[in-house]
């Protein structure tokens, strides 16, 4: 009995022993697979939530410049209601004075024996332009003066209306673009709401690995711009020799570079264009060049459209560069593949890699 107990203690030990290898074993085999499991699921959630809210990001610019357009609108049309303010201003003097040279005609005719008229009837005071206009001809019997003087008083009346129809279509205008101005600007800043609730979404060891995922994407990005600013570069005297009517660099661009740089980290803002305060991306752009004397028009667009363009290939620092279909934002050119920009809603003034697939166009300001 105890030779058999001796015997099954080894045995018994042996299968304790390859249990618990095998037991352990797939205790620590399986969680390193489900993690492996776990990371790489988790990898490929915190992409796709990248992917989104790069394209709510696009999404932002281009309603951001939506309402940048709106706010330039704005702008050109009240300087349009200030001159059609003074055309009325100087319509009506116009026609006072007119009335005027007519009544004390008129009075020195009747003074020196002129034909018999009513004139207390005559000059009492009128309802309105189309009253006195009904009293031309009796005004023109009374003065003896024949009908070009009322024809030019009838045609002075006559601008005048003109002149206030156009003031007041210009006026409701006004209202209309401000009306579409404030829709542009809550539709931005809801898809900024969206924007935010997404990124709060991501919670717990997520949000190291978007960060990284978003440095990585940044990484290959530069990476990319500078291999294929690099190869710009190279060809740059053959491509150049294909154009003969590309404008020179400015002597500005370095002063314009220093402007946009002396910002960074200044907060973005939809249509804001103020230093040390806030930037949307045509704001920068527009204050960087002013900075170095060169007026640009206040969005994206307007600037791409009245400046003269460049071919990517030859872009250089200074150098407007847009992206967008339509365009809806704007960067200054450092060389080397980067640019100043002022992104979107939640960022800051920064450098950034240029996704060159993304360029529509390159300006040069002068």
């Amino acid at each position: 009995m105890f030779s058999t107990r001796h015997h099954r203690g080894p045995l018994r030990s042996v299968l304790v022993s390859l249990l618990a290898v095998g037991i352990l074993g797939g205790t620590v085999i399986s969680p390193r697979l489900a993690s492996a499991d776990s990371v790489d699921d988790k990898r490929r959630q915190v992409a796709n939530i990248a992917d989104q809210l790069d394209n709510l990001g696009e999404q932002m610019d281009a309603l951001g410049e939506d309402y940048a357009q709106s706010l330039t609108d704005q702008a050109d049309l009240a300087v349009e209601i200030d001159r059609a303010q003074a055309d009325v201003a100087a319509a009506e003097a116009q026609l006072s004075q007119m009335r005027g040279t007519l009544y004390m005609s008129a009075v020195t005719q009747f003074m020196h024996g002129g034909r018999n008229s009513t004139l207390t009837n005559l000059f009492a005071s009128s309802g309105g332009v189309q009253d006195s206009l009904q009293r031309s001809q009796l005004l023109s019997i009374a003065m003896n003066q024949g009908s070009m003087t009322t024809d030019s008083l009838d045609a002075t009346a006559t601008a005048l209306t003109k002149k206030k129809a156009v003031l007041e279509k210009k006026r409701k205008q006004a209202i209309s673009i401000g009306v579409v101005a404030n829709k542009r600007l809550g539709a931005a800043e809801a898809l900024a709401a969206r924007y935010e609730e997404l990124q709060s979404t991501v919670q717990g060891d997520l949000v190291d690995l978007l960060r990284e995922e978003r440095s990585r994407r940044e990484a290959q990005a530069l990476s990319d711009a500078q291999r294929e600013a690099a190869g710009y570069s190279s060809k740059y005297a053959s491509i150049r020799k294909r154009y003969s009517n590309i404008p020179k660099v400015s002597a500005r661009s370095q002063s314009a570079v220093r402007a946009a740089l002396s910002q960074l980290g200044v907060p973005y803002r939809y249509g804001m264009s103020s230093p040390g305060k806030a930037f949307d991306c045509s704001g920068l752009t527009t204050y960087a060049w002013g900075k170095a004397g060169v007026g640009l028009k206040r969005n994206s667009r307007a600037q791409y459209n009245s400046l003269p363009h460049i071919p990517k290939e030859l872009a250089m620092p200074g150098d407007l560069i847009f992206t967008g279909s339509p365009i809806h934002h704007v960067g200054i050119y450092l060389g080397n593949g980067t640019m100043v920009h002022a992104p979107r809603t939640g960022d800051v003034v920064k450098i950034g890699p240029i996704r060159w697939y993304k360029v529509v166009g390159v300006v040069r300001p002068r």
